[in-house]
């Protein structure tokens, strides 16, 4: 018997605000706590890279982003393939082509689609290309939407901003005769910042969150008409700002005191001028609690919806016969190492590591796993549920033998890439093995860090003598792993640090 998977996904979420993981974990997430008890739960999963589009293009193909080309968010600088092509590969297609329908909703990031003039996103970007812009000539009268992949559901071209401008989501709520309503905006206060939201005073039913899980549950029962198992993929836009966020779920925080993260002020022995990209010039705890109030909010309000649609599929009968997985695409800064927002720019564990939980069917019990695992294991894990086996060249291992032994690892080592998520760009590349991580900073110093000892990064052993021969083994090791997963920067990595065929006599 084949399962049904389904997959909700979240963008931008810290591992720190879900209890399995933090048990003094102030965000309020019943939903998800009730699902992790019921699950096998990850301490130790990275994204593949810390940026939307790269991220989710890992799922998607069981390849690192630097063999994709979708190396940062789509239309930008240091993105070279700007549609997710449809290739034989893809999740969606080996899924179809194992007996599974298919469903989608929510952010896609992976394209605009052929009409771009259906989306703000592509109005602005056809609006560049009468400036001289020449990106996106080559996509001009081509691109992939999920529909456009073997999925049936919902199209939302491009980022999405959050779901609010999205004509499916302003369809909805003029079907459904409800208006949304704003207060208290807040925004930065500097181009570049990215503190931004309002509370909706028109309640949940006007939020693209409740819209969101309400598809989900109509696509559920759209793929259950048909005599097949079925994999749904539930994407949540937040709680990436912008954060629109209720009246209720935003009072649980509003006078709720948060304390600064350890490396807020912490020093750093290496300070990378890459940093500044994301790093805040004041060092204002004020601004980031306050964000967080909002951040946390944002939690509590996808958290219900993530409820809303479990109890439809004990409803349906369909909770016991399934797969459920929860994820996020990466991580989010929100003032950790002296000030950073948003994420990029760096490779600390706010922004790689990720929340991943697994339940299988007629599960009773939670786990906890301190195994290694990365964005792209869910591809080989999904298609390991559908009984297809994901090609030798793709980079993922399937997760499913943690399920009956949650200490056998499935990899000794997880690597997440970067270059960027800004105009400035430089390529990043991470290597954990064990408790080590090691940060190759291209144009900037390296970084070196026990996570047993030092969990929150603030000792940058990177010129410790006493750590150089297990810095030499990493800095071999990502250069294998690179190697090994197609990244064609690998002999330009050895090059600059004298490894492998460039190591000095």
């Amino acid at each position: 018997m084949k399962h049904n998977v389904i997959l909700i996904m979240t963008d931008q979420h810290r591992l720190d605000t879900l209890h399995y993981a933090n048990p003094d974990a102030p965000c309020r997430t019943p939903a998800l706590d009730a699902l992790a008890s019921e699950s096998l739960c990850f301490t130790n999963a990275y994204t593949a890279a810390p940026v939307c589009t790269p991220a989710r293009s890992a799922l998607h193909t069981g390849l690192y982003p630097s063999v994709t080309g979708m190396c940062t968010n789509i239309y930008q600088h240091g993105c070279t393939t700007h549609e997710l092509a449809d290739r034989p590969f893809l999740l969606s297609r080996r899924l179809n082509a194992a007996g599974y329908h298919c469903g989608y909703t929510g952010k896609w990031h992976l394209g605009l689609g052929r009409d771009k003039q259906a989306s703000s996103e592509g109005r602005e970007l056809l609006s560049r290309m009468e400036s001289g812009y020449m990106g996106a000539d080559a996509y001009l009268h081509y691109g992939t939407l999920p529909s456009d992949v073997g999925f049936v559901g919902d199209d939302f071209p491009g980022h999405g901003n959050g779901g609010h401008g999205t004509t499916l989501f302003q369809e909805y709520l003029a079907d459904s005769g409800l208006c949304q309503e704003l207060s208290k905006p807040y925004r930065g206060h500097r181009k570049g910042d990215h503190s931004k939201g309002a509370i909706v005073t028109s309640g949940e039913k006007t939020t693209p969150e409740y819209f969101l899980a309400q598809r989900a549950c109509q696509i559920t029962d759209q793929l259950c008409r048909q005599d097949a198992p079925f994999f749904l993929a539930v994407n949540f836009w937040g709680p990436h700002e912008p954060y629109y966020i209720t009246q209720d779920d935003y009072a649980l925080y509003a006078d709720m005191p948060i304390p600064p993260w350890p490396s807020f002020t912490g020093s750093k022995a290496v300070e990378n001028k890459l940093h500044r990209l994301v790093q805040r010039p004041e060092k204002d705890w004020a601004f980031f609690e306050n964000n967080l109030r909002h951040y946390y909010a944002a939690i509590t309000g996808i958290d219900r919806q993530v409820g809303r649609l479990i109890a439809h599929l004990k409803d349906s009968g369909l909770y016991e016969q399934s797969y459920i997985i929860f994820c996020a695409d990466h991580g989010d800064s929100q003032g950790c190492h002296n000030g950073m927002e948003n994420k990029s720019g760096h490779l600390y564990n706010e922004t790689t590591k990720i929340p991943l939980i697994i339940k299988p069917p007629k599960s009773t019990c939670s786990t906890l796993t301190r195994q290694l695992a990365s964005t792209v294991d869910l591809y080989a894990t999904i298609l390991d549920i559908a009984g297809y086996p994901p090609e030798s060249w793709q980079a993922g291992h399937s997760l499913l033998p943690l399920l009956r032994e949650p200490e056998a690892a499935v990899r000794n080592y997880v690597v997440s890439e970067c270059v960027g998520a800004f105009p400035l760009i430089a390529m990043q590349r991470m290597y954990r093995k064990g408790d080590m991580k090691y940060i190759f900073n291209c144009g900037g110093s390296d970084e070196l860090y026990d996570e047993k000892h030092d969990p929150f990064e603030m000792h940058n052993l990177i010129d410790s003598p006493h750590h150089q021969s297990a810095l030499l083994e990493l800095k071999n090791g990502l250069a294998a792993a690179m190697y090994h997963h197609g990244d064609d920067a690998a002999p330009w990595y050895c090059k600059m640090n004298h490894i492998g065929d460039w190591a000095l006599s």
